[in-house]
């Protein structure tokens, strides 16, 4: 014998039950760069971003779908000042996975002399081999950045 809710759910159409909720999104906020990028080998993409600045989150997806869609093995890893839960909300709304930086103390800013966002940087044996000219409009630093990867990786 069944119960009354598993009766009924079996005589309401799939199409017409309620969906499932999406399943939580998993976000990786570390307190510092060394905290994000533990186990990484590799390259690191450091991308600063703003959740309230649209040109600065586009920066951010368009950075991963470059490396993803180059195949360079290179990690990338946001860098945010704000507020921890508006943060949070902002991963969980795009389904953000990779690690990012909660820099609330402005510490990457100042290591990397970030005074505007969005901005870049690519680090590589623990040095900086790439950072944005921010004198130049996003198409330029984009072919900058993709031009710069391509000469690391094509040897």
């Amino acid at each position: 014998m069944i119960g009354l809710a598993a009766a009924l759910a079996l005589l309401v159409p799939a199409a017409a039950r309620p969906a499932a909720p999406p399943a939580a999104v998993e976000v990786r906020i570390h307190p510092t760069l060394e905290a994000a990028t533990a186990g990484a080998a590799g390259p690191v993409l450091l991308v600063f971003f703003s959740t309230d600045c649209a040109t600065c989150y586009d920066d951010l997806f368009e950075a991963r779908f470059l490396v993803d869609k180059g195949g360079f093995p290179v990690s990338v890893v946001g860098v945010y000042c704000g507020p921890k839960d508006t943060l949070r909300a902002f991963l969980e709304k795009f389904a953000w996975t990779l690690p990012v930086v909660l820099d609330r103390k402005k510490l990457l800013f100042r290591r990397f002399g970030v005074d505007m966002i969005p901005y870049k940087a690519l680090l590589a044996g623990g040095r900086e081999v790439y950072r944005d000219d921010p004198y130049k409009d996003y198409g330029r630093r984009r072919e900058d950045l993709r031009t710069c990867l391509t000469k690391i990786f094509s040897r």
